[in-house]
């Protein structure tokens, strides 16, 4: 099978067909691991969201005080999280950014494990040059498996932390890189084996 592109046609079908459903099923959940690097990043700050979703996530951190992007690279999950969002919420794939520090932080929950490896140190390079000095990133991958599609028709690349080191270091200079491992769930309630990254940037 052939390698997808960081924009994977199959996954980005998926999530457009089924947006209102996908949501539906835990429309306020909030990930707990996003809360738990938020006090890293100053009150105000202004935030990247990558793969915002419905919007829930990005709506903890404007509640929070925070001046959030949200932005999903599925137009139908954009749509839902911009109705709910005081600044709303705009279609962009991973690979369309393009920002110089620009951001305080750079958050991408359970999004960017749908980018090839030979993709990903691209992508976080574009997620370096986002960041302003010093700026936080914190980011959670699937861990533990072959990289492929699921039943579902998305792809994963789960790396193991080995992979996320040498991607991160290929990206631009952390002054922090702290990784975690934890077992967990999937979105579908199946047993999942969860990787976080939380990095920063040096000044």
């Amino acid at each position: 099978m052939d390698m997808p592109s960081a924009s994977d046609a199959s996954t980005l079908e998926f999530y457009q067909t089924n947006a209102p459903s996908y949501i539906g099923a835990r429309p306020d959940e909030v990930s707990p691991d996003l809360l738990a690097f938020l006090p890293h990043v100053p009150a105000g700050a202004r935030i990247l969201e990558l793969g915002c979703g419905g919007g829930s996530d990005a709506l903890a951190m404007e509640r929070l005080g925070y001046r959030v992007d949200a932005t999903d690279g599925v137009a139908a999950m954009a749509a839902i999280a911009n109705e709910r969002l005081s600044h709303g919420a705009r279609t962009m794939r991973f690979d369309q950014l393009n920002a110089t520090a620009e951001y305080d932080a750079v958050v991408a929950c359970a999004s960017l494990l749908h980018v090839p490896a030979k993709e990903l140190p691209v992508v976080l390079r574009r997620i370096h040059e986002a960041l302003t000095a010093e700026g936080w990133h914190f980011a959670s991958f699937k861990t533990g498996g072959s990289p492929g599609w699921d039943q579902h028709g998305r792809y994963y690349n789960y790396p193991d932390e080995d992979d996320m080191e040498a991607a991160y270091r290929s990206a631009g200079h952390w002054a922090r890189l702290a990784f975690e491992t934890y077992d967990g769930v999937g979105y579908f309630s199946e047993p999942a084996r969860w990787l976080t990254v939380t990095a920063q940037k040096s000044g």
